[in-house]
């Protein structure tokens, strides 16, 4: 398979995988809107069915919320084989003009640093990735769901204590390599990151949620 099929199939694989986030998403917004999670008693004290919700509707999201889950893990994995042919193209003899968009050798030398242990103590957190795309430039930097962001260029709550996160937005310069300091289980971590263009949306490739 050549690159510009690589490329093709990868897109469509983004799409499918949204769609599956979509309907994940809107099977569990039924479920709170139910006042039930994955694994709420659907029995009474007595062991009867609760009269207060729809049992079997309630049973079909959850069992369709493991399958559809799976699935984008699955689908995950297929994406992250296929980046990775991808890169392999990129080095061969002539597949530099065929490759995706690389980023600029900034990115390339931020990619290969591992995340080291911040110098100092890390500012208060304002915000945890929620969602992370493999091949995106976060994940390119050695960001991972569940760090939590403490500062992003020079951006922290203590310098934008009302609208860090438009800020950080602001501190977006494609090309331009920046520091991010997080918290991974508890312990601050310094990495280097490059905005760029990918196959995917957006220079970061990754979702910010408000602390």
């Amino acid at each position: 398979m050549d690159t510009d099929a690589l490329k093709a199939q990868l897109k469509r694989m983004m799409a499918e995988r949204t769609a599956l986030e979509a309907e994940i998403a809107q099977r569990s917004a039924r479920l709170d809107s139910a006042g039930v999670g994955q694994h709420t008693p659907l029995v009474d004290e007595e062991g009867f069915p609760r009269a207060d919700v729809d049992v079997p509707a309630i049973r079909a999201d959850r069992h369709a919320i493991i399958t559809l889950t799976n699935d984008h893990k699955a689908l995950t994995r297929q994406m992250e084989q296929l980046l990775h042919a991808l890169h392999s193209r990129s080095h061969e003899p002539g597949g530099a003009a065929q490759a995706p968009a690389e980023a600029p050798p900034a990115a390339a030398a931020a990619r290969a640093a591992a995340a080291e242990p911040a110098a100092t103590a890390a500012p208060p957190p304002f915000a945890v990735i929620d969602e992370l795309s493999a091949g995106s430039p976060a994940a390119e930097a050695g960001l991972q769901l569940g760090d939590q962001l403490c500062s992003f260029g020079g951006v922290s709550r203590g310098s934008h204590p009302t609208s860090t996160l438009p800020a950080v937005a602001g501190a977006l310069v494609e090309g331009t390599t920046v520091k991010a300091v997080v918290l991974r289980q508890g312990a601050p971590l310094t990495l280097q990151l490059t905005p760029h263009k990918w196959f995917g949306q957006g220079l970061l490739g990754c979702h910010l949620r408000p602390l």
